[in-house]
């Protein structure tokens, strides 16, 4: 992930996007329309959970839908009682939850912290036409890591 620049952060979301089922990857995020290569699909606020909510969910199936949540500022880290953030998670509130992951993905996922919220934006690295899936890449390792609770959860 990379983070956006510090600037004031609007929420957005591009018009047409949709959700449907892709058979073996469950539901994966399209759009009506053409996306051209930079442009901006989403930018939604991220809820932190802390190590004790992160234990909370990660064997339910909201445990499949969470990010790490990477470096946050020292402030926040106070503010929600974290000392490790590599036992946290983050829950993104908008359609970013449903983008599937892809070895060569169309679209990548930035984050940022402002004013004392963590958002999360997705950006198309390349021009993806209409009714083609969107598709990120969760990174190495997350497979093995979700192995177990994947499975509980089908």
């Amino acid at each position: 992930m990379q983070t956006m620049s510090k600037k004031k952060i609007k929420l957005a979301r591009k018009q047409g996007l949709y959700l449907k089922d892709t058979g073996h990857k469950g539901r994966g995020v399209f759009c009506t329309s053409d996306i051209r290569k930079g442009e901006i699909l989403e930018v939604t606020p991220t809820l932190i959970l802390n190590k004790p909510a992160t234990e909370a969910i990660e064997d339910t199936v909201l445990g499949n839908y969470v990010f790490r949540i990477g470096a946050i500022s020292k402030a926040l880290r106070k503010r929600l009682g974290i000392t490790d953030t590599t036992k946290c998670c983050g829950v993104i509130m908008g359609v970013i939850s449903y983008f599937n992951h892809a070895e060569d993905p169309n679209a990548e996922v930035e984050w940022d912290e402002h004013d004392g919220t963590l958002y999360h934006q997705v950006r198309a690295l390349r021009r993806i036409p209409k009714n083609t899936e969107i598709c990120t890449s969760y990174g190495g390792g997350w497979f093995d890591d979700r192995k177990d609770t994947i499975r509980r959860h089908k």
